[in-house]
């Protein structure tokens, strides 16, 4: 996911007479066709901005899907723009952790545990996106 927001952009900044040729997926807003990262990923860590997206999509409101996508950026960032899928799976337990959902991050093998501080990476881009805790039902 790294490079539909940070390579691609820098690419055709950096060349604007450059035409990227590549997989049709950068042209679509990632977080919003892209069914493995909407639903795997948003739909535990921010579900309520799932079902906004959705209804946005419904309604063909792109300014809403983009505002949403905007918001969720830094949590996409934070979670999913890591070295290897399986240290997105980790982050996704931190995200959990964050909202409240689990009560720790513990990972098992062949998952490693994230560096020092990307707990604190995560709060962050939670924070940031306005993601408060969740109330989950007893």
């Amino acid at each position: 996911m790294r490079r539909w927001y940070t390579e691609i952009p820098a690419l055709r900044s950096a060349y604007p007479e450059l035409q990227v040729l590549s997989c049709h997926d950068e042209y679509l807003l990632p977080t919003m066709f892209d069914v493995d990262g909407l639903l795997v990923g948003y739909g535990n860590i921010a579900p309520e901005l799932l079902v906004d997206l959705i209804e946005a999509g419904k309604a063909r409101d792109y300014a809403a899907a983009h505002a949403i996508h905007e918001r969720l950026l830094p949590v996409t960032k934070a979670v999913y723009h890591r070295g290897s899928h399986m240290e997105g799976t980790v982050a996704l337990k931190w995200g959990l952790v964050n909202r409240g959902i689990l009560d720790h991050a513990t990972v098992r093998e062949p998952l490693l545990p994230l560096p020092a501080g990307a707990d604190a990476e995560i709060a962050a881009a939670f924070a940031s996106a306005d993601l408060d805790s969740v109330v989950v039902p007893a």
